[in-house]
C-alpha cells in the first residue's frame, strides 16, 4: 500500500476507534477500529520503521479527537499531550513482529505495556480517553474484577486480533484468540462477590448549573445551589455526598463557617456528609480537601487530593509554558495531599477519589485496601462545554465499581452524578446541569476482588516477557535472515 494511502488510512482508523468511548459509545469500533488497522496498515510491514509510523498516524488520528477536550483547560497541554501519549503507545507497538504466531500475543501485550506506562507517565499519568472506557455497555465490562482496566485494554487486543485474522480470512487461526476474548469474561463471572456487611440510605447532591464555567475560587452561590437542593429534598439518608468545590474557606477549612454549618446540617438530617473544600492555602496555592461529617460528633475526617490534575489544579513547567498561554484561569495551584484516599465515619471506612482521581485504578485500590467499604467520587466537570468528561468520567466509575467489588457514589456539580453498583451498573443517574438528589438503597462491603488484591502488575509483567520475547524472536529472524 503507497505509504501516504497507509497512513491517512492509520489516522482515520485511530480516530473510529476512539467513538467507542463515552458520549459516543459505540463499544465495537474499539477492536475493529485497532483491528482493520492491524490488518490494512501494519500487517507485513518488515522495518521497524515503517511499523512505528504506522503505530504512530493510528494513535495521533485516536488523541487528537481523544484527548480535543483539554482544549477547553489549555490549548498548549493539548498540543504537548497528543503527540507524547502518541508515541507511548505506537513504540511498544512498532515492536511487534509483522506476522507470526506470536504477533495474536504480542498485539494485547504492547496495548497493556503502552497503557502502563500512558497512566504513569507524563504529568503522573494521563488515563483519560483510553480504550477500556468504551467497554463499559460491552461484555468486557466484567473481566475489570480480575486485573482492572488493563485487563480490558488486553482483551481488546485479543479483540483486535480476532477481527484481522478474519478479515485476512485465516479462519483457523481465529479459535485461541476467539477462546481468549470469550473465556475470559466467563472465568470473571465466577469469581466471588465481596461480602455485604450491611446496606444504608445514600444520597448524591448535583447542584446544577451552567457548563463551560472556569473556576478559580468557588463562587458562594454554588454552595447556595447544593443548601437549596438538599433543603428541598424531604427524604432521609444515612449517607450523602456532595460535589467538588461544594464550599470555600479563606482560612483552615476545621475553623471556618462553612464547616461549623455543614456540621450542624449533619446534625439535623443525622446523617453522614461527605463534601469538598477548595481551602485557600496563601495567595498562590490552595487545597482540595474532601471532608467527612458525622451527625453526632462533626467533622470525623479529611483527605486532601492527592493526583492532581495537570494544566488544571497546577501547570507543569510553568515558567516555560507560561510566556505562550494564558494561565489566568490557573493563578493557584493545588497542594498535593498524601497517603490513600479513606475517610472514617460512624458508618465504616469510606473510600474517597476526588473528580480527576477516579480515572486512576490505584488511588481507588489504595482506598479499598486500606478499609473503605464505599467509593465516594466528588467532582466538578463544570469547565467543559460538552458532555464528553462528564461521560467519561462515569465510565471511570464503572471501571472502580466493577474492579473494586463496592457501591460507588459519584457526586457531580454540573456533569453526571450516579449511583454504580459493584456490577458495574447505573442505578441512578442525572442528567447534565440539573439539581436533583439521587438516593438508593447501597451496601457496604468487605472483601478483595482479584484486581484489589493483585493490582495491574501481574499482567504488566506477563505482558513485558511477551513483548521481550517478541524482540528477540524477531532480532532473530533478522540474523538468520542475513546469513
Amino acid at each position: 500500500m503507497n505509504r501516504l494511502l497507509r497512513d491517512g488510512l492509520a489516522l482515520a482508523l485511530g480516530a473510529l476507534a476512539v467513538l467507542s468511548l463515552p458520549p459516543w459509545g459505540l463499544w465495537p469500533l474499539g477492536p475493529i477500529g485497532l483491528g482493520l488497522w492491524l490488518r490494512f496498515c501494519i500487517r507485513g510491514e518488515s522495518r521497524w520503521r515503517d511499523r512505528l509510523e504506522a503505530a504512530g498516524a493510528f494513535w495521533l488520528g485516536a488523541y487528537l479527537v481523544g484527548l480535543f477536550w483539554m482544549t477547553e483547560l489549555t490549548v498548549p497541554g493539548w498540543i504537548v499531550a497528543v503527540p507524547v501519549e502518541t508515541l507511548i503507545m505506537a513504540l511498544p507497538l512498532s515492536l511487534v513482529p509483522a506476522d507470526g504466531r506470536w504477533r495474536a500475543a504480542g498485539i494485547p501485550a504492547a496495548l497493556v505495556l503502552g497503557e502502563a506506562v500512558r497512566w504513569a507517565v507524563p504529568f503522573g499519568g494521563v488515563p483519560m480517553s483510553n480504550l477500556a472506557l468504551g467497554q463499559v455497555s460491552g461484555p468486557w465490562l466484567v473481566a475489570t474484577v480480575l486485573a482492572g482496566p488493563l485487563g480490558v485494554i488486553a482483551l481488546i487486543g485479543v479483540g483486535a486480533v480476532v477481527v484481522e485474522r478474519l478479515c485476512a480470512r485465516e479462519w483457523c487461526a481465529v479459535s485461541w484468540p476467539a477462546l481468549v476474548a470469550i473465556g475470559v469474561p466467563i472465568a470473571a463471572l465466577a469469581v466471588p462477590d465481596t461480602t455485604v456487611d450491611r446496606s444504608v440510605t445514600a444520597a448524591v447532591v448535583q447542584a446544577g448549573g451552567e457548563l463551560g464555567t472556569h473556576v478559580d475560587t468557588p463562587q458562594r452561590s454554588v454552595r447556595l445551589r447544593h443548601l437549596d437542593t438538599t433543603a428541598a429534598w424531604s427524604r432521609s439518608a444515612d449517607l450523602m455526598v456532595w460535589s467538588e468545590s461544594s464550599n470555600s474557606a479563606d482560612e483552615p477549612l476545621e475553623a471556618s463557617e462553612p464547616l461549623a454549618e455543614l456540621e450542624s446540617l449533619a446534625a439535623q438530617r443525622d446523617l453522614v456528609l461527605i463534601a469538598n473544600f477548595y481551602e485557600r492555602a496563601d495567595d498562590q496555592r490552595f487545597r482540595n480537601a474532601t471532608v467527612a461529617l458525622d451527625p453526632s460528633t462533626g467533622l470525623a475526617d479529611r483527605y486532601d487530593k492527592a493526583h492532581l490534575v495537570p494544566f488544571g489544579e497546577y501547570v507543569p513547567l510553568r515558567s516555560i509554558v507560561e510566556p505562550f498561554a494564558d494561565l489566568s484561569l490557573i493563578s493557584r495551584e493545588a497542594i498535593a495531599g498524601e497517603g490513600p484516599g479513606v475517610l472514617s465515619t460512624s458508618l465504616g471506612d469510606i473510600a474517597v477519589v476526588t473528580s480527576y482521581e477516579v480515572y486512576f485504578s490505584n488511588l481507588v485500590r489504595d482506598g479499598v485496601r486500606a478499609g473503605g467499604r464505599i467509593v465516594a467520587n466528588p467532582t466538578l466537570a463544570s469547565s467543559y462545554t460538552t458532555s464528553v468528561v462528564p461521560s467519561q468520567s462515569l465510565a471511570s466509575a464503572r471501571l472502580r465499581a466493577v474492579e473494586s467489588g463496592r457501591w460507588v457514589l459519584q457526586a457531580s456539580t454540573t456533569g453526571y452524578s450516579a449511583i454504580v453498583s459493584p456490577d458495574g451498573a447505573v442505578i441512578e443517574r442525572s442528567d447534565l446541569r440539573e439539581a436533583v438528589v439521587l438516593a438508593g438503597e447501597v451496601e457496604l462491603r468487605s472483601g478483595t476482588t482479584p484486581a484489589i488484591l493483585l493490582g495491574s502488575w501481574p499482567l504488566v509483567a506477563l505482558a513485558a516477557v511477551v513483548l521481550v520475547w517478541c524482540v528477540a524472536l524477531m532480532g532473530r529472524q533478522s540474523s538468520l535472515a542475513e546469513r
